[in-house]
């Protein structure tokens, strides 16, 4: 059996991964052929390369073949680690992580939380998570910032509140993270995405949600409402002792930031996707497993970055206090940056 995988952007990706989820191998073999490919943006990549390792796991005892690798543009797949993040015994390009990146993209890279905890400690700097995170979403970010202070802040904080969400979550420590910086556009994009429960599963742990979010697509708008978590408790007070306590606002700062902007917000987990852009709301089916993010951003509408988030924050606020089983207010962290916010 073989297939012609599309061009690693949006849509149709979405709509390959579907496909190649519910179409049953009856081969002896499969190929996946890359020779008409010509585009890789970020988030195509990451959710496109988990699809294939998890087709593959489906069919163990039939082998898998690469075509069409050597044409116009695989070249730069490879260096993003896109071959290697399918199959570490393929013999083309990068790992993931072992570029460099520049002030262009950011490679294919793992991100083990837990692992960044540990290292801190053994340099010495005894780090809540929460900071460590923020450090880490700070590298990343100052990969495509392109020395743009502001664009740097924005960047870091929108890194920080998707990733710090996985842990609690996602039941997995590990998030896979790829950006890109199109100068011509001027804008950035950062993709993120884990191989967790899902959404739907970790909001409906919570008795308090369940009655009302029935489906997976209705768990995805949910969760970009301001102030739903799983973490919410009808009859206990919002910790304001814990900085770093989940309060509910984090998919809904970023896909408003990302509105705001005029940017994009993509979200999706298990079989379905909301897309937020200029044209509005839209939602479909596809076959992911696990929760990925991409969030899009002109670099040219930031000015003040935390002016920005401060004012999502506000209108989140005010939002949530007409939602029942919702947190009425933002964590520190949803505020903004703990540097910039000064918070020892």
């Amino acid at each position: 059996m073989k297939y012609y995988v599309p061009n690693m952007e949006l849509v149709g990706t979405l709509k390959f991964i579907k496909e190649l989820d519910k179409t049953p191998l009856n081969d002896d073999r499969v190929d996946f052929d890359f020779s008409r490919m010509r585009k890789f943006d970020p988030l195509p990549m990451l959710i496109m390369g988990s699809a294939m390792k998890r087709y593959r796991k489906r069919y163990p005892n039939v082998p898998f073949y690469i075509e069409g690798t050597d044409t116009t543009g695989k070249g730069y797949a490879g260096t993003m680690g896109f071959f290697k993040y399918i199959s570490k015994s393929l013999d083309i390009g990068k790992m993931p992580g072992e570029a460099n990146g520049s002030n262009n993209y950011i490679p294919i890279t793992p991100i083990v939380i837990d692992e960044l905890q540990k290292e801190e400690i053994q340099r010495g700097n005894y780090m809540v998570l929460g900071d460590v995170v923020e450090k880490e979403s700070g590298r990343l970010a100052r990969i495509v910032d392109r020395g743009n202070g502001e664009l740097h802040k924005l960047l870091t904080y929108l890194i920080r509140e998707i990733i710090r969400n996985t842990p609690e979550h996602a039941e997995t420590d590990t998030v896979w993270v790829c950006g890109q910086y199109w100068p011509s556009y001027e804008l950035a994009e950062i993709a993120i995405a884990d191989e967790g429960i899902g959404i739907y599963n970790s909001i409906i742990r919570n008795t308090a949600h369940r009655e009302y979010i029935t489906s997976n697509v209705l768990a995805l708008k949910w969760a970009l409402k301001a102030g739903i978590s799983e973490a919410f408790r009808p009859s206990a007070k919002q910790r304001n002792n814990d900085e770093w306590a989940n309060s509910g606002f984090g998919m809904y700062m970023v896909s408003e930031i990302c509105r705001h902007l005029n940017g994009s917000f993509c979200m999706i987990s298990y079989g379905n996707y909301l897309l937020i852009d200029n044209h509005g709301v839209s939602e479909g089916e596809t076959s992911y497993a696990g929760t990925a993010i991409r969030m899009r951003v002109p670099s040219k509408r930031i000015s003040n970055a935390q002016e920005i988030i401060s004012r999502i924050a506000s209108q989140g606020e005010n939002e949530a206090k007409t939602i029942r089983n919702a947190f009425k207010h933002a964590s520190t962290p949803s505020k903004g940056l703990m540097d910039e916010l000064n918070i020892s």
